[in-house]
């Protein structure tokens, strides 16, 4: 790949090291905190006189700069989904019209209002009512041409008569009569029939509806899937998580999640909205920027063609807080070939006012006593950041990125605590320098992105969705044979207090842009809650796995698969079943019993004390049954089915049997899957 297209922050970066002499290395290394080591930074020539124009202009990828809207594409896009729309490709048209709202200036509202009645349309052939209807007003309150309106209100009269919703048509063919009075352009004698035919429906419509005794219309329907619940009551101190959760800590293993009672498999243990999150460049024009579902009907930015959403409700979220500022910047960033970790770096930012930080900064560095919330910055702030392990040349590389987007938070206008509303000139981004006016945020605003740098390397989770075949017709889709996808990165900092297992008893799915995590094993009381940062012990070696998270997370793995060096997937021994002692006393062993053993009763080599192989064979007798009917339907689709199958196995083995064993893993794999399915998914 070409240097124009890797982004230009590792030129940035090169330039600057062989820019600063030993002494001025020397000077940072002896700084003592965040703040100071941006502001020394920024104040070098080096830094100053850095121009960034030339990278820009050469960089291909990440879409154009300044950023601005093309209205001679909208219209050529339009003009091609017309075009669709007279060989009868609906479904062509629909992606046509989106496309062409994307770029369509924000002065156009006329231009927008038509596009908008025109995708109303295409969505009304392919029967996706309520999104026509949802079309149909955005179109109306952009203004509309009122020579034309009556088309859209006849439309939206004809789409309710299918929902069933006759009140709300006969308003609609009441406007549609009155819209037809302003119709100048139509032939006479074609709006008199349409009135003739409105005044008809009208007429069935109001004797159906007194016959019927003036019954209320059906709510619309819900376009959007239920949140999830965490069932039960909530921790007080940790309010995401169940009451079954409990946060310790101490000096060698930090924050840690237990179980207060023992947890079935299958059980909620944490609900949680992101801090902050955000989509990957590849992703900002078919999934919603602001909850990460995917976008078949987009709701463009109004400003920028970069990005979509999937409803008026993410859209007004975004306009009011993050994007308002980044809508002129994204870019920038995308060009910078920076990490998704420096985009939410800076998103932990701009998703405040100003103020907001201002205000916090004496109290970040003091213990959160009460609830601890999502949305609380100090969450954030207080999470694991190992500043004491870092070395200069780390600190140096991120207080370098952590400068890059300090410039972006001053172009972008978050110091003047106002988005700007004109392009950026590249003229302003000739020097990196940030104006001495803000000398007081480049100290709080630069020590506030060096630390999230920090933060986000240990604390990020991957958002993904399941991307699955289109089914056949009449059939269920089969998500679980779906490929998980990386769409976004966030920062969850209730889910971020859980530590690593290599032999994980959650598993993590997402419903919109919300994280549920849930047992995938039965989780006795007291035991420690593992989620998984990446090996696992079935698939990975131990050493590498090791290695791997000494490398990534900077600590020594001592779950129990690694203290007991546990044998992957492949090389479980089959030949013996790993039974429990069934002591009458607390005993740790585990029994190898041979498959072809021909003993009822086998004494434990640790506490002496024998076990009933018998029992424990006819407890396990109908596992393979019941496991092959969960398959089944997991097969077909029916997770909640299958889900409640692999549950009743995961009982009778842990009743009887010690992991790791392959039929155990094979259950586990199977559940996590069906729970996974539950998740954000969508068609390809």
């Amino acid at each position: 790949m070409s240097q124009e297209n890797k982004g230009f922050f590792k030129k940035f970066h090169d330039t600057i090291n062989q820019g600063i002499d030993d002494v001025t290395k020397k000077n940072f290394a002896n700084l003592e905190c965040n703040a100071k080591r941006v502001s020394y930074l920024c104040s070098l020539p080096v830094v100053k006189s850095y121009d960034l124009t030339v990278d820009i202009e050469k960089c291909q990828a990440g879409g154009e700069f300044p950023v601005k809207k093309d209205l001679e594409k909208a219209k050529q896009l339009k003009d091609e989904g017309n075009n669709a729309v007279q060989k009868g490709d609906w479904g062509k048209a629909l992606e046509l019209y989106s496309q062409s709202m994307l770029f369509m200036p924000k002065k156009e509202t006329e231009e927008m209002s038509i596009l908008l009645a025109n995708r109303s349309a295409a969505l009304n052939h392919l029967e996706q009512y309520e999104d026509t209807l949802a079309d149909i007003r955005r179109s109306l309150a952009l203004g509309y041409p009122r020579h034309l309106r009556y088309k859209v209100y006849e439309r939206k009269a004809r789409t309710l008569l299918v929902l069933k919703r006759n009140q709300e048509a006969i308003i609609a063919f009441q406007d549609t009569i009155s819209a037809l009075d302003e119709a100048n352009k139509l032939d006479k004698e074609k709006r008199q029939k349409m009135r003739t035919d409105a005044k008809l429906m009208l007429e069935i419509l109001n004797k159906g509806l007194v016959m019927a005794g003036n019954p209320k219309d059906p709510e619309p329907l819900k376009k959007v899937p239920p949140k999830p619940k965490l069932p039960g009551n909530h921790n007080k101190k940790y309010p995401a998580t169940s009451e079954s959760v409990e946060i310790n800590q101490n000096g060698i293993r930090g924050r840690f999640a237990t179980a207060t009672r023992d947890i079935e498999a299958g059980e909620i243990l944490l609900v949680e909205s992101p801090h902050s999150g955000a989509l990957l460049n590849e992703y900002c024009r078919t999934h919603c920027h602001n909850c990460y579902v995917k976008c078949p009907i987009p709701i463009p930015c109004p400003t920028c063609p970069n990005v979509i959403f999937c409803s008026d409700k993410c859209l007004e979220v975004a306009q009011k807080t993050y994007h308002a500022y980044e809508c002129h910047i994204l870019p920038l960033l995308w060009k910078s070939g920076c990490s998704i970790t420096c985009h939410l770096a800076i998103r932990m930012i701009t998703q405040n006012k100003k103020e907001y930080f201002v205000n916090i900064n004496k109290e970040l560095e003091t213990e959160i006593t009460g609830p601890y919330k999502t949305e609380d910055y100090k969450s954030i702030y207080n999470l694991v950041a190992h500043e004491d392990k870092r070395t200069k040349q780390d600190f140096l590389h991120r207080t370098q990125m952590a400068i890059f987007l300090l410039k972006l938070l001053e172009i972008c206008g978050y110091f003047d605590g106002k988005p700007r509303d004109k392009p950026i000139d590249l003229s302003q981004i000739k020097s990196m320098a940030v104006d001495e006016k803000y000398n007081d945020d480049i100290s709080l605003f630069g020590g506030l992105l060096l630390r999230n740098l920090q933060v986000l390397q240990f604390n990020a989770h991957e958002v993904f969705e399941l991307q699955c075949q289109k089914p056949k017709v009449g059939k269920n889709i089969i998500k679980h044979e779906g490929n998980s996808v990386f769409l976004a990165g966030a920062v969850f900092p209730t889910l971020a207090l859980f530590n690593h297992s290599c032999d994980p008893s959650v598993v993590r799915y997402f419903c919109g842009s919300k994280i549920v995590v849930r047992a995938v094993k039965n989780i006795k009381k007291g035991e420690e809650i593992g989620e998984n940062y990446g090996p696992i012990f079935t698939t990975v070696p131990k050493e590498k796995r090791r290695a791997d998270l000494k490398e990534r997370y900077w600590f020594e793995c001592h779950c129990i698969p690694c203290k007991q060096n546990w044998p992957l997937y492949e090389e479980m021994n089959e030949k013996y079943m790993r039974f429990k002692c069934d002591s009458d006393r607390p005993c740790p062993n585990v029994i190898a019993v041979p498959y072809d053993c021909k003993d009822f009763m086998v004494q434990c080599g640790f506490c002496q004390q024998y076990t009933n192989v018998l029992k424990g064979l006819k407890s396990l007798q109908d596992t393979d049954i019941i496991y092959r009917t969960g398959r089944t339907a997991m097969e077909e689709g029916k997770y909640g089915e299958a889900m409640k199958k692999f549950i009743e196995v995961l009982k009778l083995y842990d009743a009887t049997l010690a992991p790791p064993y392959k039929s155990y893993y094979d259950c586990v794999q199977d559940l996590r899957r069906c729970m996974l399915a539950i998740g954000n998914y969508s068609i390809v």
